[in-house]
């Protein structure tokens, strides 16, 4: 019947046999149980006609057969088979797999790729390593074939990976000390399933030192300022701890021994960091008592330094470390003020061990250390040292009262400060400009006096005006803090054509709440007004005075200008300052007529002048016989035309007139006036 039906459907489809024929699975992977059964993975073909009928897997402990049949899969999507009974553990065993198809009568498919199960072979030399070797699956490596995987049994149950490989062998290193270690291989396919070996093993023996680990840094914790020492991790996987050495007198001692492989730092207790440099080394030491041979020495930084208070600095000087692997690349200057946080303030060349900090705040206490930075980028810290700043003490204040022009056109200076606070003395400084540069003019040591004057008589107060100020010299000598400035008034003066006189200053400068007013004091002729010719407000600094009602006075004036000081001064004063005197003398004019009538409007020949010395002034008249008709020294007296009582004849007259003009030229006129009658 079975037949019939299959026939019946090849006539009807009018297939071929040839068309009906399957290919056969991927084999992809072998997995040996622990009990020497084997598992089979593989990958289905294609059935586009579903003529699939089953898939036999046949099994032979030799490459070259003979082979037999030891299973038959007839579910089609099935991926796996488990050879029971296979013995993998004890030898290799070879698998191929035939599809087996239906259409019409059996059909069956060119076997698979034949694989062969991974026998484990784990050697045991007896010098603490483990060759492992093994067979391929396949002969060539399946192309979705994956990287061979070392897995090793410790302790029981337990598999730790050990590494991975592209070839059929790997050299373990044993680092548990006489146990039984078991090996297996492992290979994942890109079709997810994996291929186990058997399981080879033994009892080993750690012989072999462990590596020598890697020694990071040594540093000085900023807290304890003990020495710290930190390395990496040890590779051996049976590492017990860690000894720690410390040089001491020439030799590398022991000094303690840390436990656990995960332990990568340590703080010796009994450092003295913080007062020298200290070398350290480490080794490993396993399960079986076998240490590595020791790290290289690593030396910590050791600063020192000093506080120069009167040089506002703090001078740094330290060992270079010594250890790293990369060498030192460079050094910071790590800082924290008044417990801030450690900051870097300056990269520092490797080859430089010296450095200044400077720039220091008064009652700041500052922690510095140094840090030394590798090429990799490690780092090692120094011992922390810390300074307290206490500066020069400052006094309160220094206070330039006034600054005046005295009657000897010299300039006093009188000034306060702060007695309460002992310094080495007060300077008096002196500029022409409000930028400098300063010269000093007086020094006054600290007396615990509280009050100062000073005259300054190398001055030119009618050309230039003066800035001074006073400088505190601290404890340090240098210059502590600054007074106000003061400036002295300057006063000029011009005589203007329209008979007034043109006065200019400038303020006064140092008060704090500067001038109220500037009062204007005027001579004339050498007498002075009994009272201010004008009261000036602030931030005028001109004046004209009107002299049109003074023009038979001589012409000489003086002026000298006070500035009183404005209410609210700090230390209760209200003081005055005086400019210097400046004298003028005001443009003399002379006005004389040609000609008089002595019975008509203008009866009396008489010169008119304004700002004239009348001291100097004569006038002597003539007639044209040099006969003298008149002679006067009184500038306000004239020729009436007569002479010796008698009307003296119309007609021209000759006349000599002489005075002193300003600056004591002689001035002399000689001319002729007609007398009319």
């Amino acid at each position: 019947m079975h037949k019939a039906i299959a026939f019946l459907v090849f006539i009807y489809f009018g297939l071929s046999s040839a068309f009906a024929q399957l290919d056969p699975p991927e084999l992809r992977c072998l997995d040996v149980q622990a009990n020497g059964d084997v598992e089979l993975s593989w990958v289905i073909p294609s059935d586009p006609g579903g003529v699939f009928d089953a898939y036999q897997i046949y099994h032979s402990i030799a490459p070259g057969g003979p082979y037999n049949l030891v299973g038959t899969v007839s579910v089609y999507a099935q991926t796996s088979f488990l050879h029971l009974g296979a013995n993998a553990q004890i030898q290799s065993s070879y698998y191929y797999i035939v599809t087996r198809s239906d259409a019409p009568g059996y059909l069956y498919s060119a076997p698979s790729d034949t694989l062969a199960s991974m026998m484990l072979n784990a050697a045991n030399p007896l010098n603490g390593t483990v060759p492992l070797s093994w067979n391929a699956l396949h002969n060539p490596e399946l192309a979705t074939s994956q990287d061979y995987e070392v897995y090793f049994e410790y302790p029981a149950t337990i598999w730790n990976y050990a590494g991975s490989t592209t070839s059929m062998s790997f050299l373990d290193t044993v680092d548990i000390c006489n146990s039984l270690l078991n090996f297996r291989i492992e290979q994942g396919d890109a079709s997810g399933c994996r291929s186990v070996s058997s399981v080879d093993g033994e009892i080993y023996q750690n012989l072999i030192p462990p590596d020598v680990p890697q020694l990071d840094s040594v540093s000085v914790d900023d807290i304890s300022q003990n020495a710290i020492i930190g390395w990496q991790s040890s590779k051996a996987g049976d590492t017990e701890g860690y000894i720690i050495y410390q040089f001491i007198g020439g030799v590398w001692t022991p000094i303690d021994t840390v436990w656990g492989i995960g332990t990568t730092y340590y703080e010796n207790l009994a450092s003295n960091a913080d007062n020298a440099s200290e070398s350290y080394c480490i080794a490993v030491i396993d399960s079986c008592g076998i240490t590595s041979p020791l790290t290289n020495g690593h030396s910590s930084i050791y600063l020192t330094g000093n506080l120069d208070i009167c040089a506002d600095e703090i001078s740094l000087n330290w060992t270079h470390y010594a250890g790293f692997a990369s060498g030192t690349d460079h050094y910071e200057l790590m800082l924290s003020e008044n417990g801030s946080p450690f900051g870097s303030v300056a990269v520092i060349n490797d080859t430089v061990n010296i450095t200044n900090y400077i720039g220091l705040n008064d009652a700041s206490t500052y922690c510095i250390y140094i840090r030394g930075v590798s090429g990799n980028g490690l780092t090692s810290s120094s011992n922390t040292i810390c300074f307290s700043v206490n500066k020069p003490s400052i006094p309160a204040y220094a206070y330039i009262r006034y600054v005046t022009v005295n009657d000897d056109e010299d300039i006093d200076i009188s000034w306060l400060v702060d007695e309460t606070v002992q310094v080495q003395g007060y300077e008096l400084q002196r500029s022409t400009s409000f930028a400098g540069p300063w010269t000093a003019r007086d020094y006054q040591p600290y007396s615990g006096a509280s009050a100062f004057t000073y005259t300054d008589n190398n001055v030119d107060v009618d050309h230039q005006d003066y800035y001074y100020q006073l400088v505190v010299i601290d404890s340090c000598g240098n210059e502590g803090m600054y007074s106000n400035m003061a400036r002295s008034i300057l006063l000029d003066a011009d005589p203007i054509d329209n008979l007034t006189n043109e006065l200019l200053w400038n303020d006064y400068e140092g008060w704090a709440t500067g001038a109220t007013e500037y009062q204007v004091f005027r001579w004339v002729d050498g007498v002075p007004d009994a009272l201010p010719v004008a009261i000036i407000g602030p931030f005028s600094g001109w004046y004209d005075d009107d002299v049109s009602n003074l023009i038979y006075t001589e012409g000489n004036f003086s002026y000298r200008l006070m500035a009183l000081e404005n209410f609210g001064n700090p230390f209760g004063y209200a003081d005055t300052s005086w400019s210097n005197r400046v004298s003028m003398q005001q443009i003399p004019r002379l006005f004389i007529p040609n000609a008089f009538a002595p019975d008509g409007y203008n009866s009396v020949f008489i010169p008119f002048g304004v700002f004239i010395d009348h001291e100097s002034y004569s006038l002597i008249i003539f007639n044209e016989f040099g006969e003298e008709m008149f002679n006067t020294t009184d500038f306000f007296e004239g020729w009436d035309g007569r002479n010796d009582g008698a009307p003296a004849l119309p007609g021209v007259y000759n006349y000599i007139l002489k005075l002193v003009l300003p600056g004591g030229v002689v001035f002399e006129k000689r001319s002729h006036v007609t007398l009319i009658r």
